[in-house]
């Protein structure tokens, strides 16, 4: 079967985080890769499968949301001013006892978000609770639906959720015997994950070239050692990522020395665990040291600077990081802590967390230090370093095209600071995915997204009631913690 061959032409190319300026030209796509770009030489009469009118329009990468959760995905607006294990506690009320069907629906929801502001590819760190294989099947078959690149991160935790477990505050005894009794937060057996991962892998991992998975500690700490070198060993042999929350709360730090003697970086490099393979959302509350070590290992952080503004957790030591070589990604995480899936406020919100701090501007994150967050370290974390994050000759096709009739784009002054400092999606109209048109005009061609939209409130609403006595101890936590 001859593969379909995309042209776009006459479009504005910025093709990457490291571009300057924004040539006219075109881009030339055959099957899953670009094959030429910017002077295209002319191809054989018919062999043009498709061509895309570039006038007027800016073609910028894909961007990459190394870092969020699906199930989270109808949450926004909920828990301000919520303590971290409060929230926590929402997040399982809101997301808890979901049927195949529902969280189909919440994957969509977020595909809709991130389709139409211009991001192709993600990580998905999926479920919040102890998983099942229906579980994965129905979260993996709804993000190939998507037509999005995706990594579905396979979150785990064989250990206890200490560190949102209130200490020292009064819980009502019914509250605790419900958290304690209702099995959401029950430690998952390692002997049942040695099972489940390699089988998920099998049957899901590659499919359709889009879809990938990979070992997911929900936090280290949350985990045995012998579950944390059982994800080395399985990410090693598949040549898989591995992905997991650091040491987002200062609990979490308190809870590693207390346990380990050491940080968790220090215990994972004691384990031998530690390598490039890691990605790690948060990355909060790291000494020196534990910046060192990422450094030498090049484990990958994963900035979420804005749900760690909207939750209180602290702010990443992202300016340091960047200099002592520690490669950063960036993510939104899931809607009930950011409220939104926009890459580009991330973006923005990555270059300015700093600046006021920082009197010396030459350490401040640049618009194109977070681009490339966005991109060519995504593309990292995904395990597909030098494959995605540029438009340029043997990548992956994965193109958003801009409207520069925007007023944020005239005039076109410096493409890489406006898409990070000025765009915020709503210019985007097309969006390419592994050479496919999975946004057109605006309209998401691989589901219908009006119809998800209009079924949200029938299913937030069927688990309010479903789930009524872990909203009766989320607010009761509430209550409770400061």
């Amino acid at each position: 079967m001859t593969e379909a061959t995309l042209l776009i032409h006459d479009v504005h190319i910025l093709a990457g985080a490291a571009s300057q300026d924004t040539p006219l030209g075109d881009i030339l796509i055959r099957g899953n890769t670009i094959v030429a770009v910017g002077e295209v030489p002319p191809q054989p009469p018919g062999s043009i499968t498709r061509e895309i009118d570039g006038s007027g329009l800016l073609a910028a990468p894909g961007l990459i949301n190394a870092h969020m959760h699906s199930q989270s995905g109808a949450m926004s607006g909920f828990a301000d001013g919520l303590s971290h294990p409060a929230f926590m506690w929402l997040t399982q009320a809101h997301t808890s006892r979901r049927t195949p069907d529902e969280i189909r629906l919440a994957v969509l929801l977020c595909a809709t978000q991130m389709l139409t502001t211009g991001t192709t590819a993600l990580i998905d760190h999926f479920p919040g609770q102890r998983f099942s294989t229906a579980d994965m099947d129905a979260v993996l078959a709804a993000w190939e639906e998507t037509g999005l690149r995706t990594t579905l991160a396979m979150r785990f935790f064989d250990g206890v959720f200490s560190d949102i477990i209130p200490a020292g505050i009064e819980v009502p005894a019914s509250v605790t015997a419900l958290v304690s009794g209702s099995g959401l937060l029950a430690p998952h057996p390692l002997a049942e994950l040695r099972e489940q991962m390699p089988d998920l892998i099998t049957r899901w991992h590659g499919r359709a070239g889009r879809i990938g998975l990979c070992p997911a500690p929900s936090n280290p700490d949350r985990c045995s050692d012998e579950a944390l070198v059982f994800c080395a060993e399985l990410a090693e042999s598949h040549d898989l990522p591995i992905h997991t929350h650091l040491l987002e709360t200062k609990a979490q730090a308190r809870i590693a020395r207390e346990r380990y003697g050491e940080s968790t970086l220090a215990h994972l490099e004691r384990l031998g665990v530690l390598s490039d393979r890691w990605s790690c959302a948060h990355a909060i509350w790291l000494d020196d040291a534990d910046i060192a070590l990422m450094a030498e290992r090049q484990a990958i952080a994963v900035h979420n600077p804005e749900s760690n503004a909207r939750i209180g957790t602290g702010r990443m030591r992202t300016p340091e990081m960047l200099a002592a070589g520690v490669p950063i990604a960036l993510g939104t995480d899931g809607s009930g802590a950011n409220d939104n899936l926009v890459m580009q406020e991330a973006m923005r919100t990555a270059a300015l967390l700093h600046r006021s701090d920082l009197p010396d501007r030459r350490q401040w994150v640049t618009s194109r230090d977070a681009l490339r967050m966005a991109t060519v370290e995504g593309a990292r974390a995904l395990r597909l370093a030098g494959r995605l994050g540029e438009i340029a000759p043997g990548q992956l096709a994965d193109i958003v095209l801009y409207r520069l009739d925007a007023p944020w784009w005239r005039p076109l002054n410096d493409a890489a600071s406006q898409l990070v400092f000025a765009e915020t999606g709503a210019a985007v109209t097309t969006a390419i995915v592994d050479g496919r048109i999975v946004l057109e005009d605006g309209r998401i061609t691989t589901f219908d997204a009006p119809s998800v939209l209009s079924e949200i409130e029938a299913m937030e609403a069927s688990l309010r009631a479903r789930n009524s006595d872990l909203f009766a101890a989320a607010d009761a936590i509430a209550k409770a913690v400061p």
